[in-house]
């Protein structure tokens, strides 16, 4: 049985720190524009996070 995603709203020092954990040595891939608006002001999970390392 597959677990649900857990969909979460992250800001400031959280975000980063959920965005260093996921990413790992991969780093961030730096956007302008996006994840403030999908994490801190709605939700997001795990994949969205990834969406941001790089590849």
């Amino acid at each position: 049985m597959k677990a649900a995603p857990v969909f979460i709203k992250l800001c400031g020092i959280q975000l980063v720190e959920a965005l260093l954990l996921v990413c790992g040595d991969k780093g961030l891939f730096y956007q302008p524009r996006g994840i403030v608006e999908q994490c801190c002001h709605f939700y997001c999970d795990y994949y969205d996070l990834e969406n941001y390392c790089n590849t």
